[in-house]
């Protein structure tokens, strides 16, 4: 689907701003703006649709309503409870969290979510050990928030499970029909998504370990303000494993200095005594999503042609054979 600025401008109508500037900021799970006011005020605005994953449709789950409504209500009840600085959102004129537009261009009903800004500046280059350290310790402030908050009544999620990640690994498939991977490295990708599953099979979920989570907290998804670090876009948040909001995270991080992040983490919340083989599980699980997700756009094939013979090699042959991979001192 095509969303234009006419488009948004008409998503706009739904909260008193008027005269703003717009500003195309990108598409991906949703197409988001940046929304400047005379007064200087920045918001951004979500308009949840975007690039399609072929064949099984299961973004759409992330884009129900109710899905949205209860992302935005966590991040307000982080600003709320924490000392946090995270994309706040804005209810619109009625008083709702999340608006539906519709028109005959669009073909269908879509909706739109409006946040505040969140200054701050991406990182250029690599993440230095403080700077990942400090990652630790925010990841650990969110899971403390996520395991002590009383969800609202009608909260509804995805779930980061085994069935979703049968979802991505049935996905990834389609790089090999393509012919932008080989089948031999998709049936590594293959036995690697079963082990992990089988170890998430294994698991126990209680309030220590299991709770609503970020769950995308890469690079590109928190900024630097002088030296805090704040998270932004939350929207795949959904219930899941802590250790695999971890493992998700730490796929940007030289694994010389990942260790940092643990001791930034553990600073704040204790971690279990098999933290690391968990972590290594899901950092593979992770992989094999992110991917999925990158299939979906043809942009992305030329970098997975490189990227995936590498993790085939460096991160799931040794995960397979029991080695560990995710620490180097």
């Amino acid at each position: 689907m095509v969303i234009d600025e006419a488009i948004a401008q008409a998503a706009l109508t739904h909260y008193d701003l008027p005269n703003v500037q717009l500003t195309f900021l990108g598409q991906s799970q949703n197409t988001t703006f940046r929304v400047e006011t005379p007064t200087e005020d920045k918001f951004l605005l979500r308009l949840h649709a975007g690039i399609e994953a072929a064949g099984e449709g299961w973004q759409e789950v992330w884009r129900a309503p109710s899905a949205i409504q209860s992302e935005l209500l966590w991040l307000n009840a982080i600003a709320q409870d924490t000392e946090l600085t995270v994309p706040q959102p804005m209810q619109n004129r009625l008083g709702e969290w999340v608006a539906s537009i519709a028109g005959a261009k669009l073909g269908a009903s879509i909706f739109c979510s409006l946040l505040q800004w969140v200054e701050g500046e991406h990182l250029n280059g690599e993440p230095t050990a403080q700077q990942i350290q400090q990652l630790g310790v925010l990841m650990a402030q969110l899971h403390q928030h996520s395991s002590s908050w009383l969800l609202p009544v009608g909260f509804s999620r995805p779930t980061h499970d085994v069935e979703q990640l049968k979802a991505a690994t049935s996905q990834l498939g389609m790089l090999v029909q393509n012919g932008t991977i080989s089948l031999d490295d998709y049936q590594v990708f293959r036995k690697a998504a079963m082990q992990v599953q089988e170890f998430m099979h294994s698991l126990h979920r209680t309030r220590d370990t299991w709770g609503v989570i970020h769950a995308d907290l890469h690079q590109g998804n928190y900024v630097f303000c002088g030296k805090e670090v704040r998270p932004i876009d939350f929207s795949r948040c959904g219930f899941g494993f802590y250790l695999y909001d971890i493992g998700q995270s730490l796929r940007d991080a030289e694994a010389s200095l990942r260790w940092h992040f643990f001791e930034g983490y553990s600073s704040v919340r204790t971690l279990p005594a098999n933290y690391q083989s968990a972590v290594e599980a899901f950092f593979v699980g992770s992989t094999v999503e992110n991917f999925a997700f990158l299939s979906a756009n043809p942009q992305e094939h030329e970098w997975l042609s490189r990227a995936v013979p590498y993790v085939v090699e460096n991160h799931l042959h040794p995960y397979m054979q029991g080695e560990t991979f995710l620490l180097l001192r």
